[in-house]
């Protein structure tokens, strides 16, 4: 269960690789360095691969505020992560970003 979070921020970050390429983008991802949970504000990430067009990926991730994602996104670990994405024709691209801020939800409890 996630808590209401309301000062909760998520990044939605699409990425489109042709399909018979899908399977080497689904283990780059399993197979990640892991170095973004040590980012201060990080929450979690999800890797979600659309069932109707498998080369559609979609990274989402939470974090604490917008302020934190923003200092990953300028770090060194966020360079080296990404350093590791080909450059041959058949890459990765990114096709959307998109940023939220979750909505309190008046019906769930936060836990306190």
């Amino acid at each position: 269960m996630i808590p209401n979070r309301p000062d909760a921020f998520i990044v939605s970050s699409e990425v489109t690789i042709s399909p018979e390429f899908s399977g080497q983008l689904d283990g780059a991802f399993r197979d990640r360095l892991h170095l973004v949970e040590a980012a201060p504000g990080f929450q979690r990430l999800e890797v979600w691969q659309d069932i109707n067009a498998p080369g559609v990926f979609q990274m989402v991730s939470w974090w604490d505020d917008a302020e934190r994602f923003g200092e990953y996104m300028k770090s060194d670990d966020h360079r080296r992560s990404h350093a590791r994405i080909p450059s041959t024709p058949e890459r990765p691209r990114g096709t959307a970003f998109r940023r939220y801020r979750l909505l309190p939800d008046p019906g769930v409890s936060n836990g306190e």
